[in-house]
């Protein structure tokens, strides 16, 4: 292109410029024509002329039409020759574009400003450095058709292999199936084998290699935040490779069958320890054993079977999943805790009958179990006492005196039992005094029977069985009653005592006549007795003897008795004599009515007292009956 000086003609056109051309003179304005705007607005002239036509344009006069149509003429060839300079230019601008981007596409210049316009992430380097890159180039460096460095299978580095090398490389180092599983299942210290000869094992080696290959790849579809942890997750590699292992594993819904089969039946609901029975001879209790409650889980003890073979551990022990329920009671509790309650013993007589009848007694109650809640009584268990049902004669109280009667002596055993009972702490329900105290306990601490009348009751009030044992020793005339049950706390025990205050003992002596004794003989039936109030105490004590309490338990009173004496009152002929209840003697009966004698033949009558004395002295009379006549 020839440079543009001060002389150039004026063509009315922009000088053509070629890319890498340089303009060595400006263009002025009287170089450029001017820009027809009136050609793009629709028609409207410039009022700007060119100064170098304003120079050399002649001035002429000419007709009106003449210069009008020259005027046509001139603006027609001046706009058409402006629009030729603006389509020029336009392409001008549009050729640069496209031979710049051409020269900066081929020297490389033109992917950092495509680059500028895609989608980019962040993402962490191996070295912890963080950069910006587009998800395009971070797809490009992921995508491989070998295992990413990094990833290591049954401790082969299979980095840089495709599948088919990475298979035979870990085939080569895989173990042969195990010919046998030996795996048991342990529950509570008991083992349960189990037989998994019918389950085909098999490698998961092909799963483990898809899996190791697709670390870190990201799907087709991924999201651009999915592509950046993906490619951290490759980058981090480097740093830590990801291993893999291969395991031989077995059909999960066989196993579950096999499993079920062994820890089913292991299932049990949950049980306390009791006492069944108690040995009267050995004083021993035979306990049926607690059990435990046991919920065995089957699916998880078998997933965890599964987990061990996948492991590649194929002999072992696996514990079997199952929730354990404790007992509130077991057999040590039981050993620990009951035991002998209360005892307590009284010293009987040598009254034959009489240790025969407690014998006997005893005999029905020892051993005897009462379940909690229940009531003992006294009457219900030695039953009626007859001489059908074993029971000899002996003394009795009966009506505020002494006779004889079926049974007499048993109210020792209910006084012995008694005394147990509340030591015991047990609760007694029916209880009754005798007339006057009892020799064999202390005063306020007896308990009289008479079946169908009085009783001896208690109630088992606690949680557990108790045994009540019984027993009659010849050896010391001794009578015995123990209760068996669940200790009191801490070793704990009771004492049963009574405080007492007595009257004074009557003087007089009550005489009743007796048709069965013949005259002149006496029998004393009720010894004299003061009256007696006694207050009974539970008093507990700790096991090292130390008083916790005493704690008011009765409140028994004994009215005062006059001695008793009967007189016998039967004549020798059969005849009742008279009787003098004030003192006791025998008033002398009338003389027999006689017809009246011969006065001459008869002798006159004795005048000597026949009678004989009858009176009834202390020494005389019979003895007074044993003190512990029942």
């Amino acid at each position: 292109m020839k440079k543009t000086g001060a002389n150039s003609k004026n063509t009315g056109k922009l000088p053509a410029v070629r890319p890498g051309t340089t303009i060595s003179s400006p263009i002025t304005s009287s170089d450029v024509a001017e820009f027809d705007y009136a050609s793009l607005g629709g028609g409207k002239k410039s009022k700007t002329k060119s100064a170098s036509a304003n120079k050399t344009a002649p001035k002429k006069s000419a007709p009106k039409k003449a210069a009008a149509s020259s005027s046509k003429k001139s603006s027609s060839k001046k706009a058409s020759g402006k629009g030729k300079a603006a389509v020029a230019v336009i392409a001008a601008v549009v050729c640069l574009l496209v031979v710049v981007g051409g020269a900066l596409y081929l020297t490389g210049y033109a992917k950092p400003v495509i680059d500028f316009f895609k989608p980019k992430i962040e993402v962490t380097l191996a070295d912890g450095t963080v950069q910006e890159m587009t998800v395009d180039d971070a797809k490009a460096e992921l995508a491989s058709d070998t295992f990413y460095p990094g990833i290591v299978i049954d401790g082969v580095d299979v980095g840089g292999m495709t599948k088919e090398q990475a298979t035979q490389a870990v085939a080569a180092v895989q173990p042969e199936a195990p010919v046998s599983l030996d795996i048991a299942l342990e529950l509570e210290g008991n083992s349960y084998p189990l037989d998994l000869s019918s389950l085909p094992l098999e490698s998961n080696m092909t799963q483990v290699i898809d899996e190791a290959f697709n670390y870190a790849k990201p799907a087709p579809d991924a999201s651009d935040e999915a592509v950046k942890i993906n490619y951290n997750m490759y980058q981090q590699l480097k740093n830590q490779p990801v291993e893999y292992t291969t395991a031989y594993t077995v059909n999960t819904e066989g196993l579950l069958t096999i499993v079920s089969g062994v820890v089913d039946p292991l299932n049990q609901s949950v049980s306390d320890a009791y006492i069944s029975n108690f040995d009267v001879d050995s004083k021993g209790f035979d306990i049926i054993p607690d059990q435990k409650g046991i919920a065995v889980d089957a699916q998880a003890t078998s997933d965890a079977v599964k987990a061990l073979i996948d492991s590649r551990t194929y002999e072992g022990t696996v514990g079997v999943v199952a929730t354990i329920t404790d007992p509130a009671l077991t057999v040590a509790d039981i050993n620990e805790n009951f035991g002998l309650v209360s005892s307590f013993y009284t010293v009987t007589t040598n009254n034959s009958n009489r240790n025969a009848n407690i014998a006997l007694a005893c005999e029905k109650i020892n051993g005897t179990k009462l379940e909690p809640g229940e009531e003992f009584s006294f009457n219900g268990v030695v039953g009626q006492r007859t001489t059908a049902n074993g029971f000899k004669e002996a003394t009795v109280i009966q009506g505020g005196q002494y006779e004889q009667g079926l049974g007499g002596g048993i109210c020792q055993v209910s006084s012995t039992l008694y005394n147990a009972v509340v030591m015991a702490n047990l609760n007694v329900t029916e209880r009754h005094a005798h007339a006057w105290p009892s020799s064999y306990v202390d005063e306020g601490l007896d308990a009289t029977v008479d079946y169908g009348v009085l009783d001896f009751k208690f109630k088992n009030d606690t949680d557990y069985q108790v045994y009540v044992l019984a027993w009659w020793d010849p050896a010391d005339s001794t009578c015995h009653c123990e209760i068996y049950g669940k200790k009191l706390p801490d070793g704990q025990y009771i004492k049963f005592v009574s405080e007492v205050s007595k009257g004074a003992t009557p003087s007089e002596v009550e005489y009743v006549a007796n048709a069965e004794m013949a005259v002149g003989t006496s029998n004393t039936v009720r010894a004299a007795h003061c009256s007696v109030t006694a207050t009974a105490y539970q008093v507990w004590y700790d096991k090292d003897g130390n008083e916790i309490q005493s704690i008011e338990y009765n409140t028994t009173y004994y009215k005062s008795y006059k001695k008793k004496v009967e007189v016998g009152v039967l004549n020798p002929d059969g005849t009742i004599a008279q009787f003098d209840a004030a003192t006791g003697t025998i008033v002398a009966p009338p003389p027999e009515e006689t017809a009246p004698p011969d006065q001459t033949d008869a002798p006159p009558p004795d005048q000597t007292d026949a009678t004989p004395d009858t009176s009834v002295s202390e020494e005389t009379a019979a003895p007074p009956p044993e003190e512990n006549p029942a």
